[in-house]
């Protein structure tokens, strides 16, 4: 399978997510390459400070990664929500960190920089790309062509700051949460004819995502389907740009929004709820909450969607399974992190077999 036909999921670095890397079929794992994003510190709304230290936050970061992804192919990892005034207790940059633990271990990682990246950061990265020798992942997001009105010299400056060749980099244009404000492909189109020697780069990605922030506005005791508009927008934008022979990659955020949700939990109120991937939409089975009415309403939603046209069946990934076992109560109910397992590894094999049949219509 070449670039073109790959698939660039931006997933965040948390246990749901890094459990349904773990389920994942040959056939499915294969085509993957993932962006990675390590979570921010989270928060200690109680005491009013960060609930731990970056020493601590960052400890298990290789040993999870090599679990969940292996040794075998590349990953890209991006330190994003990682403040860029912290260090280790060492005076260590994070990114030093966590690449040393990867490398340690065998991983293929790739790291991301960013056009708005401080210079620290892109001298770590320069080190990392020149020991490791497997290039690096450019992140231009959609505000960034407002933010720096020459754009194409900004990209120029990072570049030659990391010391890589365009042809030894993915360039990831990241147009973010399609629900702040619309964008067209022709937009997309635009945004990418700007870029510099775009034949060049080793491959071009496009990310989006149309999922909500939070399900609030999703009642108790409903289903409801929301468009997955970044699935359609990255169809209308290749078949514009099908001419240029630079075919983007398609990029998501799975079933996640772009930002890391950071809720007091005092006050945080979860529902049970199923997000699943289907044709062009995702379909969200919501329950009460869970506070007042547990996990074994876990059960019904899933009796309750294994009946909808839009079940692909058990065998169709792990997540599939869990959700007829959990129909069943063969297994029980879990927990949110195996929720979010579950809808991540059903999503993971909707997306790949829709860019297989993309291509082979």
């Amino acid at each position: 399978m070449n670039r073109s036909t790959r698939y660039v999921p931006v997933l965040k670095g948390r246990d749901g997510e890094y459990g349904a890397l773990q389920t994942l079929s040959e056939s499915v794992w294969s085509v993957l390459t993932p962006v990675l994003e390590l979570p921010p510190i989270p928060w200690d709304f109680e005491a009013d400070r960060p609930a731990r230290s970056i020493d601590t936050h960052l400890k298990k970061v290789g040993q999870k990664i090599e679990r969940a992804w292996g040794t075998d192919r590349d990953i890209f990892v991006d330190l994003i929500w990682i403040s860029e005034t912290e260090r280790m207790a060492d005076n260590q940059h994070p990114l030093d960190f966590v690449f040393s633990a990867l490398r340690s271990r065998g991983v293929k990682a790739v790291p991301v920089v960013g056009l708005i990246r401080g210079d620290e950061y892109l001298s770590v990265s320069r080190a990392i790309i020149a020991q490791d020798r497997r290039g690096a992942c450019l992140r231009i997001q959609r505000e960034d062509f407002a933010d720096f009105p020459d754009t194409r010299s900004r990209i120029e400056e990072v570049t030659r700051a990391i010391n890589v060749s365009v042809g030894d980099i993915d360039l990831l244009l990241d147009l973010r949460s399609l629900t702040q404000r619309s964008i067209e492909a022709v937009g997309v189109f635009e945004l990418i004819q700007s870029i510099p020697r775009l034949k060049d780069w080793r491959s071009l990605i496009t990310a989006a995502t149309s999922f909500p922030q939070n399900l609030i506005g999703i009642a108790p005791s409903d289903s409801t389907y929301i468009d997955r508009k970044e699935w359609q927008l990255w169809i209308d934008t290749t078949s514009l740009i099908h001419a240029t022979g630079r075919i983007p990659t398609f990029g998501d955020y799975a079933i996640s929004h772009p930002e890391p949700a950071e809720v007091d939990p005092r006050i945080m109120r979860p529902s049970a709820s199923v997000r699943y991937t289907c044709d062009g939409a995702w379909l969200v089975l919501k329950a009460r909450n869970l506070r007042d009415h547990g996990y074994e309403q876990f059960h019904e939603v899933c009796r309750e969607l294994i009946h909808k046209p839009d079940y692909a069946g058990p065998e169709f990934s792990w997540g599939d399974r869990y959700i007829a076992d959990c129909a069943a109560e063969r297994v029980g109910t879990g927990n949110l992190t195996t929720w979010r397992k579950v809808g991540t590894s059903h999503h993971l094999a909707t997306v790949v077999n829709e860019i297989f049949h993309h291509y082979g219509s």
